[in-house]
């Protein structure tokens, strides 16, 4: 049983949005890698949309100066 409760459609517009920023940015994975703490294979996997966690997508939402909002359907 899997404690994710996003569909993978969000997951992977989360990852875009993540990946958007870091190259509106000029930035590479091992700059945000080193600046956030995380390793390069978890942004990585954040960006393609293979695996999220809420602790994770918040601390890439500080780096980049952004909020997350959840919205219930």
């Amino acid at each position: 049983m899997s404690n994710t409760i996003i569909d993978k459609k969000a997951v992977k517009e989360i990852g875009a949005e993540f990946f958007k920023l870091r190259r509106e940015k000029s930035l590479f994975i091992y700059q945000v890698a080193k600046k956030t703490a995380m390793p390069e294979k978890i942004i990585e996997g954040i960006e393609l949309g293979r695996y999220i966690k809420y602790g994770k997508i918040r601390r890439l939402a500080k780096f980049y100066d952004k909020k997350i909002y959840i919205t219930l359907e």
